[in-house]
C-alpha cells in the first residue's frame, strides 16, 4: 500500500507542524523544528490556541486546526488535535531533539473530495516514544533534507480508530509499530501491524450491491496489515528492503517482499524540491543517476483461507465449462499462452505451478531472485524481442502450494 498502517501514525507525528506561533520566541526549539520539518511537506496554514511549556521540558500544544492540500487538488484535508503533549524534550548531538513521549489526544483527520463526499478518520488517543526530531539548518544537505522528512520514534501506538465512509463506519483495533537503529540517519529496522479493520455486512452491501460476496459466505470482514523492513545509509545512497501482509481472515491473504539499494539520495533531493515548488519531478535529470540503482528481489505470494474454492466453480461457468474441465484444461492455456516466451523450463514451471494450485488451492508465488542483484541499467538493456532469456537473468520463478 502505498498508505501504509505506518502512514496514519506517521501523520500523526507531522501534526505537530501544522501550527504557526503568534509570537516566534514563544515556540520552544522542537516545535520549530517539527514545524520547519512538516510545513512544506503538508502545504498547510495551521492554528492552534496555545503552547504551554514547563521547567522539565515538556510542551503541550492545544487545540490544532489545519486545512492542507492534498495531491489530488479536487480532494482536501482538514485536521483536528486536541492536544499534543511532549515530555522530556532534550537536546541532543548531531542536531537531533529528542521527545521521550508524545501524546496525540482527539484526532481527527478528514477527506472531503468532488460532490462534497468526506472519509474521516478519528483516533482518540495516539502516542509515540523515544521520538528524534531533526534540525534543519539554513542550507541542509540532501541527505538532512531527507532526513528530517523522516518521522523516527522507537514505538508508535494508537488505540482504537474509527473511520466514517459514505455514512458507514469502520473500527479497527490500532496500529503499532516498532523502530531501531541510527536516528541520526534514520537507517534502521521497523515492524508494524495495523490491526483487526472490521468492515460490517451493512458496508459490504454498499461495495458490493450484487451481494456476490454474501452469496460467496462472506457477510462481514475483516482486515489485517503489517510488515518489517530495513532502511539502510550508504554515503548518498540508501537501500530499502522488507515485507508487507494484508490479510483477510477466512478469506485469503497477499504477500509482498521488496529489495533495492544504490537509490541516490539526489533522487529523493529533486522530487521534494519539486512538490516544494509544485512541479512534476525532473525525470530526464534523474534517470542516469537512476541506473545504477539495484535490484534485488521481488515477490508476491496469494495464501488461500477459503475464497479460491468458493470463486472456482463461477470462474469456470462465465466460461462456459464445468470447474472439472477449466481445471484439466488450465495447464495446457498456460503452456500455449507461454509459447512466445521461448524459455520451456520456465514455462513447465508455471504449467505445474498452475495445475497444483487450482487442483488443491493453498498458496500461489512469483518472485524474481536474481543471482546478484541486477542494476536498473542492466534491465533496461534486456532484449524485449527474447523475453525468456529476461526470465532467466531476473530469476523469474513461480511455485505453488509451498
Amino acid at each position: 500500500m502505498k498508505n501504509s498502517p505506518r502512514a496514519a501514525l506517521f501523520l500523526l507525528l507531522a501534526a505537530t507542524a501544522l501550527t504557526v506561533p503568534a509570537r516566534a520566541q514563544d515556540v520552544p526549539p522542537v516545535v520549530t523544528a517539527i514545524f520547519k520539518s512538516w510545513e512544506t511537506q503538508l502545504k498547510a496554514t495551521p492554528a492552534y490556541d496555545k503552547i504551554e511549556t514547563d521547567s522539565s521540558g515538556n510542551v503541550t500544544i492545544s487545540n490544532v486546526a489545519a486545512t492542507a492540500s492534498a495531491q489530488d487538488p479536487g480532494t482536501t484535508m482538514k485536521l483536528s488535535i486536541g492536544s499534543i503533549a511532549l515530555e522530556n524534550v532534550a537536546t541532543e548531538a548531531e542536531g537531533l531533539i529528542a521527545v521521550g513521549a508524545a501524546t496525540f489526544s482527539d484526532t481527527k483527520l478528514e477527506f472531503t473530495g468532488p460532490q462534497n463526499k468526506s472519509f474521516v478518520i478519528d483516533i482518540p488517543k495516539a502516542s509515540a516514544e523515544d521520538w528524534y526530531v531533526a534540525v534543519l539548518g539554513a542550507n541542509p544537505t540532501p541527505l538532512q533534507v531527507f532526513r528530517g522528512s523522516m518521522g523516527i520514534a522507537k514505538k508508535m501506538t494508537s488505540g482504537e480508530i474509527k473511520i466514517t465512509a459514505e455514512g458507514q463506519t469502520f473500527t479497527a483495533k490500532g496500529i503499532e509499530s516498532a523502530w531501531s537503529g541510527d536516528p541520526v540517519t534514520g537507517a534502521g529496522k521497523t515492524t508494524m501491524s495495523f490491526n483487526d479493520l472490521v468492515i460490517p455486512e451493512s458496508a459490504i452491501a454498499l461495495l458490493d450491491p450484487a451481494g456476490q460476496l454474501k452469496a460467496l459466505g462472506y457477510s462481514g470482514l475483516t482486515l489485517n496489515a503489517g510488515g518489517e523492513g530495513e532502511f539502510t545509509v550508504t554515503g548518498e545512497s540508501f537501500g530499502m528492503s522488507g515485507t508487507i501482509n494484508i490479510a483477510s481472515k477466512d478469506m485469503a491473504g497477499l504477500t509482498f517482499s521488496y529489495g533495492a539499494s544504490d537509490i541516490p539520495i539526489a533522487v529523493m533531493a529533486e522530487m521534494q524540491a519539486a512538490q516544494k515548488s509544485g512541479r512534476p519531478p525532473d525525470f530526464n535529470m534523474l534517470m542516469p543517476q537512476l541506473m545504477n540503482v539495484s535490484l534485488s528481489g521481488f515477490t508476491v505470494r496469494f495464501e488461500d483461507a477459503s475464497i479460491t474454492k468458493k470463486v472456482l466453480p463461477i470462474i469456470a461457468q462465465m466460461q462456459g465449462m464445468d470447474q472439472a474441465a477449466m481445471v484439466a484444461n488450465a495447464g495446457a492455456m498456460m503452456q500455449l499462452s507461454l509459447m512466445q516466451l521461448r524459455n520451456q523450463a520456465f514455462t513447465d514451471q508455471v504449467v505445474a505451478a498452475v495445475n497444483s494450485f487450482l487442483k488443491d488451492p493453498k498458496s500461489f508465488t512469483v518472485s524474481f531472485k536474481p543471482a546478484a542483484p541486477v542494476k536498473v541499467e542492466q534491465v533496461m538493456a534486456l532484449d524485449p524481442a527474447n523475453p525468456g532469456a529476461a526470465v532467466d537473468v531476473l530469476g523469474v520463478a513461480v511455485t505453488a502450494n509451498d
